[in-house]
C-alpha cells in the first residue's frame, strides 16, 4: 500500500472540505461515528497524528485513546484543529514511510474511511481514488486470518481485477465493487445490505465473520 501517499491524498482532501464548511456543518453527526460530529472526527485525525509522533500511541488506537484526542482538542474550532493537523503531517509521513511494521498502515485505512464517513455524513459522493489498495490490505488481512472452521468464500471485486480467497477452497462467492466490499469489511455496512449483495451460497454463516469492526444496525449513504 502506498502509505504516504494514500494518506497525505486524502488529507489534502479533507483540509480542502474543512475550509468550505458552515459553522452548522461542522456541529453535524457522522453517523458512521455516532459519537461523533464532523469536528470531532477531525480532532480524531490530529490526534491520531500527533500521538503517534509523540510515541503516546502505537496503532491502532483503543476507545478510551480516540475519546480523549476529542476531548484534548474539544476547546478548539475546526480551523485550528486542521492547523494543528497540517503542521505535524510531514514527520508524521516521514514516519511512515520509514516504518515496516504492518500496525503503521492502520492510519491510512482510518484516514480514508473516516474520509467517506465524513463526505456521507455531508452529503457528498463517495471518494473512491485508492479502494483498490484498501481492499488489498484490509480483505487480504482477513484472508490471512480466516478460521478453517468457517465456510471458504472468494471474494470479488466486480469493477478491478482483484480477487481474495478466505480459507481453503471457494465454498461461498461473495461479489461486488470494490468500494462496497472494502466498506463492508471495515463495519460500514449494515448485515441486510451485506446479504443483500450478490452472493453465490448462504452468506449466515460468515457475514459476522466479514467484518473487523462492529456491523452497524441502520445503512449508511456512503
Amino acid at each position: 500500500m502506498d502509505v504516504t501517499r494514500i494518506y497525505a491524498n486524502a488529507q489534502n482532501r479533507l483540509l480542502g472540505l474543512a475550509g468550505e464548511l458552515t459553522g452548522e456543518q461542522a456541529d453535524s453527526p457522522v453517523p458512521a461515528l455516532p459519537e461523533w460530529t464532523v469536528t470531532q472526527t477531525y480532532a480524531h485525525l490530529a490526534g491520531i497524528c500527533a500521538d503517534v509522533l509523540s510515541e503516546t500511541l502505537t496503532p491502532p488506537a483503543t476507545d478510551a485513546i480516540t475519546a480523549r484526542q476529542v476531548a484534548e482538542r474539544a476547546h478548539l474550532g475546526l480551523g485550528e484543529i486542521c492547523q494543528e493537523w497540517k503542521a505535524a503531517t510531514p514527520a508524521f509521513l516521514e514516519l511512515l514511510s520509514t516504518q515496516q511494521r504492518t500496525r503503521y498502515r492502520l492510519p491510512v485505512v482510518d484516514i480514508w474511511h473516516h474520509e467517506n464517513d465524513l463526505r456521507g455524513a455531508l452529503g457528498k459522493a463517495p471518494q473512491v481514488e485508492d479502494a483498490e489498495q484498501l481492499a488489498d490490505f484490509t480483505i487480504g488481512g482477513l484472508a490471512k486470518q480466516w478460521s478453517p472452521e468457517l465456510p471458504s468464500v472468494r471474494v470479488a471485486a466486480t469493477d478491478a481485477d482483484r480477487v481474495w480467497n478466505l480459507g481453503q477452497g471457494q465454498e461461498l462467492h461473495w461479489n461486488g465493487p470494490v468500494f462496497e466490499l472494502v466498506r463492508a469489511v471495515m463495519g460500514r455496512r449494515s448485515r441486510a445490505r451485506m446479504f443483500g449483495m450478490d452472493w453465490k451460497g448462504d452468506p449466515s454463516s460468515v457475514v459476522e465473520h466479514l467484518s473487523v469492526m462492529p456491523i452497524p444496525e441502520r445503512d449508511l449513504r456512503v
